[in-house]
């Protein structure tokens, strides 16, 4: 009876021994996630220019670090409180990372303002896709639920208009539907009249009109137009920033396995060409609305994440619709890549954000659109 406490007595000691080394080791494996977590932040303020890799790929990687700082944030909380700040205060400098990932406003009672502004990528209405080419019905239904959106501004990325045609006449439709005020900047015509681009289509009017960035033969455009808000002046900006033109057949096992090599660095090229080629994008963006002392307002595709130097340049400069307003992870990319929050809408401090949303009721797309209320705030 009495070597039985003595097992007890020397099993204890071995067991607190193990868990020591165990929790030494989980100590470290959270402090070298925090370095490198506090890496990735860092890696958004860096132009592709000068690391396209860690631009490009490191943003990617912060809402997993973010979620395993979390899961070791409250394993620590339970065992040694202490030991919980290192992930606490490497979350807390990334916070920017979080609100830009989820949305917590589930509410949303304010009044919409006074302009609602709907933005979306068409995908050419259908007119450009030869799996839907000859289905009209496609184009008919996409502009009746643009204008079920009851919009005042309509910013159309990948905008088709064929005007001969009784079903792709999008330009006419939107103008019957109440958008009088139209700025279609085509990045080219068809031989049989088509043409594709992107718009600005207003039911207020548009008091000017102006290229920010155009390049022949490409859909990737930034225009702007200043329109007459009931006496007030609001700058529109519709950005379609550098697309990847990754085909999915590039992407499929069979192709990369048969030209292994040859794909990748295809794929590599152009994912470094578009980030790129998106920076300068936004240097031009940024050159010509900083120093507008009128509301502005810009949206569109921007072919890039909230983890982007881009979206980071942005952000910094203008509030965000969605982290303003949005609530849940507010996908807008409705193609093969999941969870992806591609398109947005920004705003200078003229204007509040009251409302924001992700329609999914267009879904002849590869995108959701987005949905943003503003209030015009008063002149200081």
């Amino acid at each position: 009876m009495k070597e039985k406490p003595e097992q007890t007595s020397k099993s204890k000691p071995a067991r607190k021994n193990a868990l020591t080394k165990g929790s030494l080791f989980f100590l470290r494996l959270n402090i070298i996630l925090c370095f490198i977590t506090l890496g990735l932040y860092y890696s958004c303020t860096i132009r592709p220019e000068d690391s396209w890799i860690l631009a490009g790929f490191g943003g990617f990687l912060i809402p997993p670090s973010q979620i395993l700082l979390l899961f070791m944030a409250c394993y620590w909380l339970y065992r040694k409180p202490f030991f919980a700040l290192f992930s606490i205060l490497t979350l807390l400098l990334g916070i920017r990372f979080i609100s830009a990932t989820f949305g917590t406003h589930l509410l949303q009672t304010e009044p919409c303002g006074n302009l609602k502004v709907v933005s979306f990528n068409a995908k050419t209405f259908g007119g450009m896709d030869p799996e839907r080419q000859g289905k009209n019905e496609t184009c008919t239904k996409m502009v009746k639920q643009f204008l079920a959106t009851q919009a005042d501004v309509l910013c159309i990325q990948e905008m088709f208009d064929h005007p001969k045609s009784p079903h792709f006449n999008v330009v006419t439709r939107l103008k019957k539907g109440g958008y009088k005020y139209i700025y279609f900047s085509k990045s080219g015509t068809m031989r049989w009249g088509a043409s594709v681009g992107v718009a600005i289509c207003s039911k207020y009017p548009i008091l000017s009109k102006s290229v920010i960035r155009k390049k022949t033969g490409s859909n990737n455009q930034i225009i702007r137009a200043k329109i007459d808000v009931e006496g007030r002046q609001v700058v529109i900006i519709n950005m379609h920033l550098q697309s990847l033109f990754i085909k999915d057949e590039e992407l499929s096992s069979k192709h990369v396995k048969e030209n292994f090599l040859r794909s990748i660095t295809s794929i590599a090229r152009k994912i470094k060409g578009a980030y790129q080629a998106r920076t300068h994008q936004i240097d031009l963006l940024l050159a010509s609305t900083l120093d507008e002392d009128i509301p502005v307002i810009i949206c569109g595709d921007m072919n890039d994440t909230p983890y982007s130097n881009a979206y980071v340049r942005l952000r910094d400069s203008y509030q965000n619709a969605f982290e303003e307003k949005g609530r849940g992870l507010g996908i807008t990319y409705n193609g093969k890549l999941p969870f992806l929050r591609i398109d947005h809408q920004f705003a200078n401090s003229k204007l509040k954000v009251t409302r924001f949303n992700v329609n999914k009721s267009l879904t002849e797309s590869d995108h959701f659109a987005t949905e943003a209320c503003y209030k015009i705030l008063e002149k200081e």
